[in-house]
């Protein structure tokens, strides 16, 4: 996946579908768990206060 990311053309087909490319230095699985994180920090007090619910 890495080197797919790493091509100009996928690069920019991706970006013209308007999807967010992260750098390389951001593609591991603890940058990714961090990102997560991040994530559910921000939206989980919006959620709950939103009261959405799974169904």
């Amino acid at each position: 996946m890495k080197d797919a990311l790493a091509d100009a053309d996928t690069r920019k087909r991706l970006a013209d579908l308007g999807m967010e490319i992260v750098p390389l230095e951001r593609q591991s699985p603890e940058a990714l768990g961090a990102h997560q994180k991040a994530e559910i920090e921000k939206w989980w007090p919006i959620i709950k206060a939103a009261n959405i619910k799974l169904n």
